[in-house]
């Protein structure tokens, strides 16, 4: 890894998941105190190469001090108790995914919006049996603080400001060093991969959906406004033009909503017939990232006004706005 003239230091350690989207990337800051910006799933391939790129760098486990994680989601948090049973850390997470940790009300709240949206139950009980032969990926994690953003994580030399950048999660946080212009972005920025925004309950009122491409873009909107110059981000290799890919981002978005603007009638579908009308032939957990994706683009021709929601035997369709 670089050095940076403000003091900043740190390794990336990449490391095996089970998941689609491959490795995740663990940033070890190793100025006192010893920290780990997110840590990789709860799998024993995911412990052995997070164990060897630590001795790699001179690093015990015993030395952590501090966790911080980026958002709720197991690729990113399922060694957390392992490294807090090994050092006795702190371990920090967003405000608004706390809930997420442990607390499988939030994952029955998330089925029953799913349900909603129309997917068939026989699919969300596949979607978590095929999860579940992964192993244990969503352990209990011994959380000691939560993060709202506008903390600086002091260190020996330097500091990081915590950002929250809502969109992948509704407490999704990033870590940010002014000095230098570099940002570790979590998955709120990817290089080769958008972000999906997914169903989720509302944290404040978890029978409630958030809308999460909204927040997505208003956070690409910060973003686009900061002088980023290097992206570290959760997955994948380091982001060298950072404006550029925002404005991707921004250019994707508008693109897949005018495609399902077209796709929409006046007599309405739900999610789950969009995403197999965008997306035929998926399966497994894909479905739910597709019915999450087509969700998130119609709250945008909502917001619009080009676009309504209509409840029908506990379904939610989606139409073309009636003028008139």
């Amino acid at each position: 890894m670089p050095t940076y003239p403000t003091g900043l230091r740190f390794e990336r350690i990449v490391v095996p998941t089970p998941y689609a989207v491959g490795p995740a990337n663990v940033y070890v800051f190793t100025a006192d105190p010893v920290t780990l910006f997110d840590c990789g799933p709860n799998t024993p391939a995911t412990e052995n190469a997070l164990l060897l790129g630590l001795a790699a760098i001179g690093v015990a486990p015993q030395q952590i001090a501090r966790i911080v994680i980026s958002h709720s989601h197991p690729d990113h948090y399922g060694m957390a108790p392992r490294l807090h049973a090994l050092s006795g850390c702190e371990i920090l997470i967003g405000r608004h995914d706390r809930p997420k940790l442990g607390d499988s009300s939030m994952l029955v709240a998330t089925g029953k919006l799913l349900l909603q949206a129309g997917m068939p139950m026989e699919e969300l009980v596949e979607m978590g049996h095929r999860e579940r032969r992964l192993g244990e990926l969503r352990p209990e994690v011994p959380v000691s603080g939560v993060l709202d953003g506008g903390e600086r994580l002091a260190f020996d030399g330097f500091g990081l400001n915590v950002l929250h950048l809502p969109g992948h999660t509704a407490g999704h946080v990033c870590l940010w060093d002014e000095a230098s212009g570099v940002l570790f972005s979590g998955d709120t920025l990817l290089l080769d991969i958008s972000p999906n925004p997914l169903i989720e309950p509302d944290p404040q009122d978890p029978s409630e959906r958030r809308r999460s491409l909204i927040e997505y873009i208003a956070s690409l909107d910060l973003l686009s406004g900061m002088p980023l110059a290097t992206v570290f981000p959760g997955h994948g290799p380091p982001i060298e033009d950072p404006k550029g890919l925002i404005e991707e981002m921004r250019a994707h978005h508008r693109e897949r909503t005018e495609r399902l603007a077209k796709m929409l009638d006046g007599a309405g579908k739900t999610g789950w017939q969009l995403a197999n009308e965008l997306f035929p032939q998926l399966e497994g957990f894909d479905n739910f990232l597709a019915v999450s994706e087509v969700v998130a683009h119609v709250d945008l021709l909502i917001e619009d006004g080009r676009a309504e929601q209509v409840e029908r035997d506990g379904l939610i369709y989606y139409r073309r706005a009636r003028t008139g």
